[in-house]
């Protein structure tokens, strides 16, 4: 006789506020998902019980659509979930997904391209980032981030920009929460620390407030800086960004590729494995994150 499965729990995601509406909604999608396959219900009989179409039920079990109280207390029942404890913890995840997004204060000014990766980056328990052309948005000062969005969108009006400011610095706030910060390693060339961004005096500020940094979060932060020399492995074209959840079994690891006019989202464990392979590939050639003062203070000379 086979054995009996076992039923999938939400007990091993802890609920954290901190971690943001997106990853409690991700959280409670997969695991809805996986009570339906272990009920055996299709996805027919499950729309129905909640008075909605199978594009909605999709979209809700892939963390892109949000249901109703009732409605998760009905599929709980169709799915015969019926342990105190379960349901309690689930009713948590359904109030943190309802909670406003981190980007939602900048909803005016956020690239849709953009908000998945604000939304899920607070869970992250590293984030590894590369970057071929700037400093990585999280490091950056006002006046070089604004130098770069004015760049980037040189007929928007002022006040757009300044948000858009706002919404790239407040990012390194995540860093300095006191419970479960990310762990951040940065990688970038080091044509980034040469290509003036605006004035002189912008990038010598720039440099300087990497320095801080370095201070001010010994262990969040991690910088490597990667020579023309590397040769072919780093020859990445684009910023990549790969996040590691501290609740794998949950929420799985995400890649995020910049583009020019949009984003490419990937969370397939072979994609995310590959780009990851490439990160830690360029992470080896670059130089050790102990070097990056010498090389930073080197960069500032050459500014002043």
């Amino acid at each position: 006789m086979a054995a009996e499965r076992v039923a999938p729990s939400i007990l091993g995601f802890p609920h954290r506020p901190e971690w943001g509406a997106g990853a409690h909604r991700k959280a409670l999608a997969g695991h809805l998902r996986r009570c339906r396959d272990h009920a055996g219900v299709g996805s027919r009989q499950a729309a129905r019980c909640i008075s909605a179409s199978e594009s909605t039920l999709s979209r809700v079990e892939t963390g892109l659509g949000a249901l109703k109280d009732g409605q998760v207390e009905q599929l709980l029942d169709l799915y015969g979930v019926g342990e105190a404890l379960e349901r309690e913890r689930i009713a948590l995840l359904v109030h943190e997904a309802a909670q406003p997004e981190v980007w939602q204060p900048f909803a005016q000014v956020t690239p849709v391209s953009l908000r998945p990766l604000l939304a899920m980056e607070p869970a992250a328990q590293r984030i590894i980032s590369y970057e071929p052309q700037l400093v990585p948005g999280w490091l950056q000062t006002e006046e070089y981030a604004q130098t770069v969005l004015w760049a980037a969108h040189p007929t928007a009006p002022r006040a757009h920009i300044e948000e858009l400011v706002r919404l790239r610095c407040q990012r390194l706030q995540m860093l300095r929460r006191s419970t479960q910060p990310p762990v951040l390693l940065a990688v970038m060339d080091s044509e980034v620390l040469r290509r003036q961004i605006g004035s002189p005096g912008v990038m010598y500020r720039q440099i300087r407030h990497l320095l801080r940094l370095l201070d001010e979060l010994p262990y969040q932060l991690f910088l490597q800086i990667a020579s023309l020399e590397v040769g072919a492995a780093g020859v990445i074209g684009h910023p990549v960004v790969h996040l590691r959840f501290f609740t794998p079994d949950y929420l799985s690891d995400m890649v995020y590729l910049e583009q020019y006019e949009g984003a490419v989202y990937h969370d397939k464990p072979a994609n995310a494995e590959r780009y990851l392979a490439v990160l830690n590939n360029l992470c080896g050639v670059a130089s050790l994150a102990q070097h990056s003062r010498s090389l930073l203070e080197e960069a500032l000379k050459h500014w002043r």
